[in-house]
């Protein structure tokens, strides 16, 4: 195979690489915010401080919402990419698990609007939170295992393969 064709077939990839970026931000920024809301309360520190924790996790979840039809449309295309090389895996239980995570994730907002009050506050966004997590992390494992079945991962790949990796070691050491 040659290193365009190589470059080629990690071209979807590195388009879903993008999600557990997405996800770690807004999980980082949730946490924040829980954190400075909690200080700022119990130290008696000026209400404004959690706004920009807030802020940064609002805009990650914009853009993870923004995101889902290049996620959707890239699964599917990476998808075909990996059956048309003559590798062993089948990716269609990972490619079904995160495209339905995400388009749940997609769809939960939209009834929500026009539901007319389906879910309450604390659900909804537990909801939108597992759905996104689930996402990230059948994201992660997606890149993981094509990284150890297809030659020739990009960087971004290559670091959620290794993400995956340490976790996979880490569950073995605590089962």
């Amino acid at each position: 195979m040659t290193t365009d064709r190589v470059n080629a077939s990690w071209r979807w990839a590195a388009v879903l690489a993008v999600h557990p970026v997405l996800t770690t931000g807004v999980l980082a920024g949730a946490l924040l915010f829980g954190l400075t809301s909690t200080a700022t309360t119990a130290f008696d520190l000026p209400k404004f401080i959690p706004l920009f924790p807030g802020g940064l996790m609002l805009v990650f979840l914009g853009l993870a919402y923004l995101y889902t039809p290049i996620y959707v449309v890239g699964l599917a295309l990476d998808r075909r990419r990996v059956r048309a090389t003559d590798a062993a895996w089948v990716p269609s239980r990972l490619v079904l698990l995160g495209g339905s995570t995400q388009i749940a994730y997609f769809a939960v907002p939209i009834v929500q609007a026009y539901g007319g009050e389906t879910f309450e506050e604390l659900v909804f966004g537990s909801v939108e939170f597992a759905a996104l997590l689930c996402t990230g992390v059948v994201t992660v494992r997606y890149l993981a295992v094509r990284d150890s079945n297809l030659p020739g991962a990009p960087a971004l790949v290559s670091l959620w393969s290794g993400v995956w990796f340490r976790i996979a070691q880490g569950w073995r050491f605590f089962a």
